[in-house]
């Protein structure tokens, strides 16, 4: 497992297809941290709603890396398609956690400091917003999705349901209460674990129609 997900962590480095999504999040970054009196709280829920958008992207670019012949090879040396899948998901929610880690000690740095608590709500809220990401990318990638536009057009419209339809119980009330600075640490758990539930079974459903393809 380890071996595999350093091999897709070297295969994204080397195809450079991590720079569009690393840019665009920046770009946010810098746009959205500029004010010391800001609330923190809606920051982060800005933050997160664009990792959520930047780890779906990178889940996506790294699926797209291999064409199908070079992907049966990695799978003739991994012991299934659960391997190869996993090994995308913990490559991809690395990346989501350095990310992460950067939006963090940007708004520290910016507000001079943020309480624990925040800081805290702040990375667990990212957190689930990775989780999404990677449920959304994996069944929209050319694991499931054979042509780009397909890929382009069910990514956005998955995205534009998690993000903004407001009975779906994934991100966001969440990303509303961090917006409205009314956040709770229940809350926030339970968005986490309701996305790790998510991801769970987009992991498995792509993992067997990879096996069964």
């Amino acid at each position: 497992m380890i071996a595999t997900t350093r091999y897709q962590l070297a295969l994204l480095a080397h195809s450079q297809r991590y720079l569009p999504p690393l840019i665009a999040f920046l770009a946010v970054l810098g746009v959205l941290y500029t004010s010391r009196d800001a609330p923190v709280l809606p920051e982060f829920a800005v933050s997160g709603g664009a990792l959520l958008v930047v780890t779906c992207w990178l889940t996506i670019a790294l699926a797209d890396v291999e064409d199908p012949a070079q992907r049966l090879v990695t799978l003739s040396h991994t012991r299934g398609p659960w391997v190869l899948v996993a090994a995308f998901g913990l490559a991809t929610l690395a990346c989501s956690a350095v990310l992460t880690v950067v939006s963090l000690l940007w708004a520290t740095l910016v507000h001079g400091g943020v309480p624990a608590a925040e800081l805290g709500l702040g990375a667990l809220a990212h957190a689930a917003c990775a989780f999404t990401g990677l449920a959304v990318g994996l069944p929209c990638s050319r694991l499931l999705v054979p042509r780009i536009g397909y890929t382009v057009v069910s990514a956005l419209l998955l995205l534009a349901v998690v993000l903004l339809v407001r009975w779906v119980p994934l991100v966001n009330p969440m990303l509303r209460a961090l917006a409205g600075e009314q956040p709770s640490a229940g809350g926030v758990v339970t968005a986490l674990m309701t996305t790790a539930v998510a991801l769970a079974v987009s992991a498995t459903a792509v993992s067997v129609r990879v096996r069964f393809a």
